[in-house]
């Protein structure tokens, strides 16, 4: 997910883009379309799939396979042996889920805990989930709840949540990963900052808040 290489992103972005012309050559169809199939706001997020510029995860790979009516496993054989075999490590957990009330300039402070939970699979058990009140989430993230798996790695072109330190945090895009150990971070607003590998956060999902749950309904399951 995070170690994803560029030439094996542009390859399973080279065949989503040949499922979606096939399915275009019997159906009236646009990327719009698809992403609302996905339950994605807008087409972006699938538009920079196709073009390999963010990696495939396993949710995106198995809503993307349904709603063009192929084989997951003809997109991205590599998630498909991975989730064979890595499925003993990730188990469904109960994310935590904190609330940004408010941004700027890309940054904020200690997010407030909530009595809500994802459930999530993952074999990170530091993982929880963020999300921002309207009006004020980055870009990328509006309207969605923000999956953030500390102990992954990350690579370039992946979203992080940067922990300045201090109850101080930022949204941003691995834009360079250097010889000296440092990460180049593109900040919103503030432009590229250099930080330490274990400052950045991985972004590895996005969930709709449908997906959420009350904590004392999850203990009641």
């Amino acid at each position: 997910m995070a170690n994803v290489s560029q030439v094996i992103r542009e390859e399973e972005g080279s065949r989503l883009r040949a499922a979606y012309q096939r399915m275009k050559m019997t159906k009236r169809i646009t990327q719009a379309h698809i992403s609302t199939e996905c339950g994605w706001q807008n087409a972006s997020t699938f538009n920079r799939l196709l073009s390999g510029k963010i990696a495939l995860t396993i949710e995106t790979l198995m809503k993307l396979a349904s709603a063009l009516g192929v084989s997951p496993a003809s997109i991205s054989p590599r998630l498909i042996q991975d989730e064979a075999t890595g499925l003993e490590s990730r188990v469904a957990r109960q994310l935590s889920v904190g609330l940004v009330k408010s941004v700027t300039r890309g940054s904020w402070g200690e997010p407030f805990l909530t009595d809500l939970r994802l459930a999530y699979f993952t074999a990170d058990q530091s993982a929880f989930a963020l999300t921002f009140d309207p009006g004020e989430a980055p870009t990328p993230f509006a309207g969605w709840v923000v999956v953030v798996e500390p102990g992954q790695p990350t690579a370039l072109n992946d979203y992080v949540i940067v922990r300045h330190g201090s109850g101080k945090y930022s949204c941003g895009r691995v834009q360079g990963i250097y010889e000296d150990g440092t990460t180049g971070i593109e900040i919103d607003g503030v432009g590229v900052i250099l930080t330490s590998p274990k400052r950045c956060m991985l972004v590895s999902s996005l969930c709709r808040s449908a997906d959420l749950h009350s904590f004392r309904a999850c203990a009641e399951i």
